[in-house]
């Protein structure tokens, strides 16, 4: 299984350095950066990282979804206070999902050290993953998130087996969230949706799916049951 870590809108240097450090610890190809606040000429990277920088590629992205795009499997981390109903993980938990879907690629997405992942960057994953910590201090420091996330994950680290065809490996993100659309869309002109406010049904269904993780035929399944749907509501009426 192939993971990559996913930082957003980080803004101290010292944090990337610590989570390129951690990535090399455990195998981890490449650590992503969406938008960074802060340079990685500094001094403090260097001192943090540790030597990781020359074992981990670190690449920056323009966006999350251009970050995660191709991925298999896309876990964000998140408190269990976050803005999104869809159901959290614990770690063992997510170990137990890796071991049922086997993906081949994965990828980690964590927050910004103030605020974290946005209600909008949750939604851009499969599922949600956290920590349990102590009501009086909830919160981690991002450097000590990374690290608890990917050693737990990385425990008895589990190979991807081989699917019985490629409709079967998970569903990249881009591709559920193009079912999503196209559902809506289906749903909206079928008069199901409020036009006024779609999200309303459509995050219950988010949420509802969210649960698992589709597969490529799933997701197949969901555009065929969409298009079914289109022309049932513009196909003339019968006598």
């Amino acid at each position: 299984m192939k993971m990559h870590i996913v930082l957003v809108r980080t803004r101290y240097a010292g944090n990337i350095g610590s989570a390129v450090r951690l990535a090399g610890n455990f195998g981890v190809p490449e650590l992503v950066l969406v938008t960074p606040g802060c340079d990685l000429d500094d001094p403090e990277f260097i001192r943090m990282a540790m030597g990781g920088q020359d074992l981990v590629r670190v690449s920056e992205s323009g966006s999350l979804d251009e970050a995660v795009q191709g991925f298999d499997l896309v876990l964000a981390t998140s408190s269990s206070r976050a803005r999104d109903q869809r159901r959290v993980l614990t770690l063992p938990e997510a170990r137990e999902l890796l071991a049922q879907r086997r993906p081949r690629s994965v990828a980690v997405v964590f927050g910004p050290e103030r605020g974290g992942l946005s209600a909008n960057e949750l939604r851009t994953s499969h599922v949600r993953v956290t920590v349990p910590t102590a009501s009086a201090l909830p919160v981690l420091n991002l450097a000590q998130a990374v690290a608890i996330v990917v050693a737990g994950l990385c425990e008895g680290r589990i190979e991807p087996a081989v699917p019985r065809a490629a409709m079967d490996h998970p569903a990249p993100w881009e591709d559920l969230s193009s079912a999503f659309s196209h559902l809506q869309e289906a749903l909206l002109a079928s008069g199901v949706l409020d036009t006024e406010n779609p999200a309303r049904i459509m995050d219950q269904v988010r949420r509802w799916l969210g649960r698992t993780v589709p597969t490529r035929r799933e997701v197949a399944l969901l555009h065929a049951l969409a298009a079914h749907l289109e022309y049932l509501t513009t196909r003339p009426a019968t006598r």
